[in-house]
C-alpha cells in the first residue's frame, strides 16, 4: 500500500549529478504512480463485477412483481375512476402492462402461424393493438379486486418460470387468476395469465386464428380496435 498524500520524490542530496540520487527518487515516484493506478483499476473492476446482474436471477420475487403490478392497476382504477379521466386511466394502465408483461412474445404466440404472412408493419400495429386488448382485459378482471383485499395464494415452480395465484378475499373461486412469470433481462415479467385454468394467450389465439381463416389481417385489426376502443 502507498501512503496517501505522501510525496516520495525529493531532490537528491548530490544535486543533479549521480544516479543514486535523482534517478532513484524518480524511479520511486514512478513506482508509486504505477501502484496507485493498478490499485484504482482493481477497485474499478471489482465495482463493475459487483454491479453486473447475475443471469437467471431477479431482484424481486415473482410474487413481489405480481403484487406491484396488481397494486398499480388498482391504484389507477381508484385514482382515475371519473369518466372524464378515462383516457388518462387507459394510458396509465397501458404503461403498467408494457412494463410488467412480456407482451411482445405474448402477441407473437397469440398470433400464431395464422399470421405468418403479415408484414413487419402489420405486426407492429398488431402488437400495439394487442397491448390495448391486454390492458382492457386486465382492467376488467381486476375491477372485482378493488372491493376486497387481494390474497396471494401460492407461488409454484413451472417448467419455464413460476406461477403466482391471486384472488380477492371473500369472492367466488372463479375470480382467481394465475400469473405465469418468466425472467427476462434480470427481472420477472408476466408471460401469460390463466383464468379458470384457461390461458388468455391460448384464448386469443383461438379467436385470432378464426378471424384470419375467415377474413384478412385487416379484419383482425378492426376486431382488435373494436375490442379495445380508445377513450
Amino acid at each position: 500500500m502507498f501512503a496517501v498524500g505522501r510525496i516520495p520524490w525529493r531532490e537528491s542530496p548530490t544535486g543533479n549529478g549521480g544516479d543514486t540520487g535523482g534517478g532513484g527518487a524518480v524511479n520511486g515516484w514512478w513506482k508509486v504512480r504505477v501502484d496507485a493506478a493498478v490499485w484504482c483499476v482493481g477497485l474499478l473492476c471489482l465495482a463493475t463485477l459487483l454491479s453486473v446482474p447475475r443471469p437467471g436471477r431477479a431482484a424481486q420475487t415473482a410474487t413481489d412483481t405480481v403484487q406491484e403490478t396488481v397494486n398499480d392497476v388498482l391504484y389507477l382504477l381508484a385514482e382515475l375512476k371519473e369518466n372524464s379521466r378515462a383516457g388518462q386511466r387507459q394510458w396509465e394502465i397501458e404503461q403498467v402492462v408494457r412494463r410488467a408483461f412480456n407482451y411482445r412474445d405474448m402477441a407473437e404466440r397469440a398470433l400464431g402461424e395464422a399470421g405468418a404472412g403479415a408484414t413487419a408493419a402489420d405486426r407492429r400495429q398488431f402488437v400495439r393493438l394487442f397491448v390495448q386488448v391486454l390492458r382492457d382485459d386486465l382492467t376488467d378482471r381486476l375491477r372485482d379486486y378493488s372491493v376486497s383485499q387481494v390474497v396471494y395464494l401460492a407461488e409454484r415452480e413451472e417448467a419455464e418460470g413460476v406461477q403466482v395465484v391471486v384472488a380477492p378475499a371473500g369472492l367466488a373461486i372463479d375470480a382467481r387468476m394465475a400469473f405465469h412469470m418468466v425472467v427476462r433481462n434480470g427481472g420477472w415479467l408476466v408471460d401469460d395469465v390463466s383464468i379458470d385454468g384457461t390461458s388468455i394467450v391460448a384464448s386469443y389465439r383461438t379467436q385470432f386464428t378464426r378471424i384470419l381463416r375467415e377474413g384478412s389481417f385487416s379484419d383482425l385489426m378492426e376486431y382488435l380496435k373494436l375490442k379495445a376502443p380508445v377513450a
